[in-house]
């Protein structure tokens, strides 16, 4: 019921996971919408009754087939649409997984692709939400609170 309320009032929460193989290079998948492709963290929605955690081992499992070792928060991501129709909130955790290379479901139609970036490759990348902020910072505070600009869509 929360949920619906939620979906209708256009407020999203999602999970995500920031992945990083053993070269550092950070985990994005590829999703495309309206012929148009982007990346993003790996990650989705919290179902209501679902803690973040739970929600977040869920989502590694069904998109990549990752079995979560360990995972930490990490930030606080929050985007609002400029016309206040849709308003995203993302929690991103930093996870340790048993095995780097997903396995995409071919089912999954969500997910175009995925690769590994470094940190300069993603400020070249359509990031959804942008956090491409985060990856400037040389220090790095665990519990950051990041605000992004909405990307609208052409």
């Amino acid at each position: 019921m929360i949920d619906f309320i939620f979906k209708k009032q256009g407020l999203r929460v999602r999970v995500a996971a920031l992945i990083q193989n053993n070269k550092g290079k950070i985990l994005l998948i590829q999703q495309h919408k309206k012929g148009h492709g982007y990346w993003l963290l790996p990650g989705g929605g919290i179902e209501f009754g679902e803690s973040a955690e739970e929600a977040l081992k869920r989502e590694l499992k069904e998109e990549l087939n990752f079995d979560v070792v360990s995972s930490s928060f990490l930030l606080l991501n929050e985007s609002i649409d400029p016309q206040k129709k849709r308003h995203l909130i993302q929690l991103v955790f930093s996870v340790k997984v048993k095995d780097q290379v997903p396995t995409i479901d071919p089912k999954e139609k969500a997910i175009s692709g995925f690769g590994y970036f470094t940190e300069s490759e993603i400020q070249k990348l359509d990031l959804r939400p942008d956090i491409k902020e985060y990856f400037k910072k040389k220090k790095r505070t665990l519990s950051t609170y990041i605000p992004s600009k909405w990307v609208i869509e052409s």
